[in-house]
């Protein structure tokens, strides 16, 4: 569900009403989503050098709204929370187009009814995604390298009855869900597929690194991470900049507690919510 109000180049246009050409999606060439929590925007700063850092490998100059640490595009994000009195949550579907003589962009709003990082009442059902190994490139953290292999999983995974797949590379390693990074707990310690492995690597990690330590836990990256292990994991949880932490309730026939993984998230929003 999207608000009324959507934004494209500092103009509002009713949602509801077909304005725009049938090529529009034609010249849509990035687009990325934040989340805004109490009109604050969490991730603000990790974002932008994602999109800068793919700018730079599409060597497409930078424009104008991202100048100044991207001072007007955030302006006019606040200024579309306020137009749709979205003053709880919010994710932001950011999307830039090919336009003359500078490119443009759009900004869609999905409102949410919570004022936090929330953990999901329902644990996650996930399964190994088989089908098909993700390959390594040096994209392969991006979501830019990850999109093909991440839609091929959704579609699978209503197929199975599972909630999320996970991906994994051509030596078997356990990798990400779509869009989202993996995390195990055993013990005092926090295991995460290494990008080098062709993970995807997600802007919130540094956060949960810093929850973690909070705790005395260990945030541990590995290039090798097997079902087995998935398997003697106390606890496992995914997450991302604009879900935040979801906690996986089962994978085959493992049950997964989420004790830890409470504290962790009530850190996480401490870290990134309070001023």
């Amino acid at each position: 569900m999207t608000s009324a109000f959507l934004l494209m180049n500092g103009q509002f246009y009713p949602a509801n009403e077909k304005l725009f050409s049938i090529n529009l999606l034609d010249r849509v060439f990035m687009s990325e989503r934040l989340r805004t929590v109490r009109n604050q925007i969490p991730f603000w700063n990790q974002q932008l050098d994602l999109v800068e850092l793919k700018l730079k490998i599409t060597n497409t100059p930078l424009p104008s709204f991202l100048e100044n640490r991207g001072k007007e595009l955030k302006r006019q994000i606040e200024r579309l929370l306020a137009k749709n009195k979205l003053f709880r949550s919010a994710i932001i579907h950011l999307h830039l187009l090919k336009d003359t003589p500078e490119i443009a962009y759009l900004l869609v709003a999905e409102p949410l009814d919570m004022t936090s990082y929330e953990l999901n009442t329902n644990g996650l059902r996930v399964a190994v995604f088989d089908k098909l190994t993700k390959s390594f490139s040096p994209l392969s953290a991006l979501d830019t390298g990850s999109l093909p292999y991440w839609k091929l999983a959704t579609t699978y995974a209503s197929v199975q009855q599972r909630d999320e797949l996970l991906l994994i590379n051509e030596q078997q390693s356990i990798l990400e869900a779509p869009y989202k990074s993996i995390y195990l707990i055993k013990d005092k310690q926090i295991i995460t597929p290494a990008p080098e492995s062709g993970a995807y690597m997600d802007i919130s990690r540094d956060t949960i690194d810093k929850a973690c330590q909070r705790f005395n836990f260990t945030l541990k990256v590995v290039t090798k991470l097997t079902e087995q292990e998935l398997l003697q994991a106390d606890e496992f949880f995914l997450a991302n900049a604009v879900q935040g932490i979801e906690w996986v309730k089962a994978f085959r026939q493992k049950r997964y507690f989420n004790k830890k993984t409470k504290l962790i998230l009530q850190e996480f929003n401490r870290l990134l919510l309070t001023a």
